[in-house]
């Protein structure tokens, strides 16, 4: 698809070319009436980063797909002021649209990388983040703490949340 910078208006374009193609074939799987969002380039500049590392730890982090449950008509959508907007690219919003992982984690190096996919929920739980409330006896004892601790439950459970910033997608490739 064109799309007018102006207008947001899309009309069809050129064929995807053969790379772009194969690429669809692999990774996101058409049906008459659907879209899709060919991930060809961006996994070209992951591996071009994995590439490059001789140890460490890469992550990417973003709302992600499987090839399983790709959305049928694609991710593509514009944010002003944290609000969703129709996606102009007229440079007065931001436009995004999600990472498909899975294609980003088939990149890695042979023999030399652990991938892992999973979510910002799981990753951070295995980092000891719980979200759990403070015991209610420390308002009693410790105020001050109790309210620091419960604020921080509360960043916590924002973060770990699966239907809201723990649904995103981690893709962690530990290299060396």
């Amino acid at each position: 698809m064109l799309v007018d910078p102006a207008t947001g208006r899309e009309r069809l374009g050129p064929p995807p070319e053969p790379a772009d193609l194969a690429w669809l074939e692999r990774w996101w799987p058409l049906s008459p009436g659907r879209r899709a969002e060919i991930g060809r380039t961006r996994d070209e500049a992951w591996a071009s980063v994995l590439g490059r590392l001789t140890r460490g730890r890469a992550i990417a982090v973003d709302y992600a797909h499987p090839v399983d449950n790709r959305p049928p008509c694609g991710t593509l959508c514009g944010y002003r002021d944290g609000t969703l907007v129709p996606p102009i690219p007229d440079g007065s919003c931001d436009i995004t649209a999600h990472v498909a992982l899975d294609s980003c984690a088939a990149t890695a190096p042979a023999g030399r990388t652990v991938t892992r996919l999973t979510t910002q929920r799981e990753a951070l739980r295995a980092l000891g983040l719980t979200g759990a409330r403070p015991p209610i006896e420390l308002a009693h004892t410790a105020p001050r703490e109790y309210l620091r601790a419960l604020a921080r439950a509360g960043e916590e459970a924002e973060l770990i949340d699966p239907t809201g910033l723990g649904g995103f997608g981690w893709l962690c490739h530990d290299i060396g």
